[in-house]
Parts: structure tokens; C-alpha cells; sequence
């Protein structure tokens, strides 16, 4: 099956905001999150020639995952974003990955109309009438939510690859933990130059 150069642009300018999500998200909640980084690597991080660094990289990939998040989810016709790609899908006659979208990515509708809020009012742009603490209170966003939108989305796009390389088994996407596992082993690094 031979595809459009609209639905292969659509496909890699996806493919590359969703890992680029992930990405963002495993440094950021590695370094941040509960039971992570900040329990076994407080010290390190916190050493007064590198805090500054990990404060620049939290804030960094906090705000990119919300900027790639919503890149996927782009309300503006303008941009490639998964509403497009879906109808791109059924144009190409692979009604059966619509279907899977809606099944897989469908459920996170609620999850992604609050991310694009957060995005908007305090991300991206700086709304004065907005207090962040109100609006995260309001939303309730959870990090694993997140996380589980993103697995879910690289699943679903290395299966549509899949079906754009005639089965071949080579990836450029999947669910995986890649970033994480670097920033653990960055980490690790880091320790035991501080012990050496």
C-alpha cells in the first residue's frame, strides 16, 4: 500500500511530538516525581555547582511536554495534530487505527481538553487573571495520567508505522522508558564523582 506525502508529513510531525512528549515527561517526572530521583539523588542535585542545572531542566521539560502535548492536540487546522491525522487515516482506508484511536486515545479527551487549558492560560502564555494554583486545583492533572496518555499514544503510533512499513519490525516509536533510564543513569554518574 503506497501513502500520501500529506498523511507520511502528518505521521512524522506526530511521531516527533509524541516521543519528544515522552521525552520531556520521563526527565520531569524522574527528577521529580514521587519515589524517584529526589529520594535516592537529593544531594547530588542539590550540590551547589549543579542545582541550578536540575532547576533549569525540571522547569525545561515541564513546560516542553506541555508544548509537544499540545502540538499533537493543536486546536489550530493550521498545524498536524491527531484530530487531522485520524481523518488522514480513514482517507488512506485504515478505518480499523481509527477505530484503535478512538478506543485507546478517546478516553483521555477530558485529560487532554485540561492539559490544553494549562498549556494556554500558564504554559505558553502568562494570563494575569489566572492563578496556577487554582487552575492545577481545578483540573487535576496527574502525572501518571499524563504518563499514561503518552504510552498510549506512542503504542498506538508505532502500530499506524507498522501499517505504513508493511509490518517491517525496525521502530522509530514505541512505548519505552529510554529517557528515564538515562536520567537514571546520569544520575548515577554524577553520584559517584561526588564520592570519588
Amino acid at each position: 500500500m503506497e501513502f500520501s506525502g500529506e498523511f507520511k508529513s502528518s505521521f512524522t510531525a506526530l511521531r516527533d511530538s509524541v516521543n519528544g512528549a515522552n521525552g520531556h515527561y520521563q526527565v520531569w517526572f524522574t527528577l521529580r516525581g514521587k519515589s524517584k530521583a529526589l529520594d535516592a539523588h537529593y544531594d547530588d542535585m542539590n550540590e551547589p555547582g549543579y542545582v541550578d542545572f536540575f532547576k533549569a531542566v525540571n522547569i525545561a521539560n515541564y513546560k516542553m511536554m506541555f508544548v509537544e502535548i499540545g502540538c499533537i492536540f493543536d486546536t489550530d487546522d493550521k498545524s498536524h495534530r491527531f484530530r487531522d491525522f485520524k481523518e488522514l487515516l480513514e482517507k488512506e482506508g485504515c478505518s480499523e487505527l481509527v477505530e484503535l484511536a478512538k478506543e485507546r486515545i478517546g478516553p483521555y479527551s477530558d485529560l487532554v481538553s485540561n492539559l490544553l487549558t494549562i498549556r494556554s492560560k500558564i504554559v505558553a502564555h502568562k494570563e494575569k487573571a489566572v492563578s496556577p494554583q487554582e487552575l492545577y486545583k481545578k483540573h487535576g492533572i496527574k502525572p501518571d495520567d499524563i504518563g499514561s496518555l503518552l504510552n498510549d499514544l506512542a503504542e498506538f503510533m508505532h502500530e499506524v508505522e507498522q501499517v505504513l512499513n508493511g509490518g517491517a519490525s525496525w521502530s522509530s516509536i514505541a512505548p519505552t522508558d529510554r529517557w528515564e533510564r538515562a536520567t537514571w543513569n546520569m544520575l548515577s554518574v554524577l553520584h559517584k564523582g561526588r564520592l570519588s
